[in-house]
């Protein structure tokens, strides 16, 4: 018998496989339990031998690691949680600026302070970096949306990102002044895989015993279709190249012009997809225990759709996009991954991705809620 786990991401998993003459037998399930037994005849040894090389080729693409001996019996301690990337170097925060109006690249901005979170908030296992990890301005800013793309070239500079943090409209002060956050090493993210985590959301989303959780995801069924494929950005061509310019994926200034009244912050962070991370987000644990998980995805989302996350809220996201999806097919696909990110979008939204689907095409904007 050989077998096989996974563990990362909402996953702990195992698989095992075995050959009895012409019959192959695979056990499998979420660590610490018995798992399920499921058996073939594949006719002749031969065909057993080759049907056990080719599952667990596929098994070991998706991630999984064969264990052995002791490996293989060694206890499997939940009350750490099932992320468990390797064990990294001392995370070094970059420095931020210090309490009080602030001045980068030659743009002023307002009185904020430094905010530390509430290592109570962390997800199950993972520690909380207890430097402060955000900068935030004690009020909105006015023009803010403008003021963070200009802040983003002296941000990077000095490694930061700039992203607007807003509040609940009932109680302003959640999460970010009432500590409702619990900031972690954003390097994990390295060590996980956009693909697989939207695989295990999809398989959380919709429920093998209730066929009513695949009406909202037709034609789609239990198994996640894989990740959609962006449009290629291209110049006009023709007498259109006179008078058109490209887009450029980068610029999203007309996007954020919109986005007026709200706090900025500096995270200590390379990209906006770890701010996330970074902060230590807790607005998704409804569905997802790991912001990480979050940030995977949506560093995949940067570099296929140069979708940035812009505004972090209490139970929200907000993400300006260069390269959206221009015709339907690409826009279902893109439609599938929101889903398994989000899947109230859809299921208080839209009611179908084939709806939702619609409003993605061309949309310079992405918006996600959790309930």
């Amino acid at each position: 018998m050989r077998r096989f786990e996974f563990v990362g991401g909402n996953s702990a998993k195992f698989w095992e496989i075995d050959q009895s003459g012409l019959e192959v037998t695979v056990r499998f399930g979420r660590l610490g339990t018995d798992g399920q037994t499921q058996s073939k005849d594949l006719g002749s040894e031969v065909e057993a031998a080759d049907h056990i090389a080719k599952l667990i080729k596929e098994k070991l693409a998706k991630g999984y690691i064969e264990v052995t001996g002791e490996q293989a019996a060694r206890p499997i301690d939940f009350t750490k949680g099932i992320t468990r990337p390797p064990i990294l170097p001392p995370y070094e925060v970059p420095p931020l600026p210090g309490d009080g109006p602030v001045e980068i690249g030659g743009i002023m901005l307002p009185a904020g302070r430094r905010l530390v979170g509430d290592p109570d908030m962390a997800p199950p296992g993972i520690e909380m970096i207890t430097a402060p990890v955000v900068w935030l301005t004690d009020a909105p800013v006015a023009d803010a949306g403008t003021l963070l793309y200009r802040l983003r070239a002296p941000s990077a500079q000095a490694g930061l990102v700039p992203v607007l943090l807003e509040g609940m409209e009932s109680e302003p002060n959640r999460p970010w002044d009432d500590k409702e956050f619990s900031p972690t090493d954003p390097r994990r993210t390295d060590h996980f895989d956009a693909a697989q985590a939207l695989e295990e959301m999809w398989g959380h989303s919709v429920d093998r015993e209730d066929e009513e959780s695949l009406v909202p995801v037709q034609p789609f069924g239990l198994e996640f279709p894989g990740l959609a494929v962006p449009p290629m950005a291209a110049a006009p061509s023709g007498f259109r190249r006179l008078f058109t310019q490209p887009d450029e994926p980068d610029d999203d200034r007309a996007v954020l012009r919109k986005l007026t009244r709200r706090r900025i912050g500096l995270v200590a962070g390379k990209r906006p997809a770890d701010a996330v991370t970074a902060l230590g987000w807790m607005g998704a644990v409804n569905v997802h225990d790991d912001p990480t998980l979050i940030s995977a995805v949506l560093r995949s989302w940067e570099d296929r759709w140069a979708a940035r996350v812009v505004a972090i809220g209490f139970d929200t996201l907000t993400l300006t996009v260069g390269n959206p999806p221009r015709d339907r097919q690409s826009a279902v696909a893109l439609a599938v991954e929101h889903f398994a990110l989000c899947p109230d979008n859809i299921w208080q939204g839209a009611g179908t991705l084939e709806a939702y689907a619609k409003d993605l095409l061309g949309s310079r904007i992405w918006m996600f809620w959790w309930d």
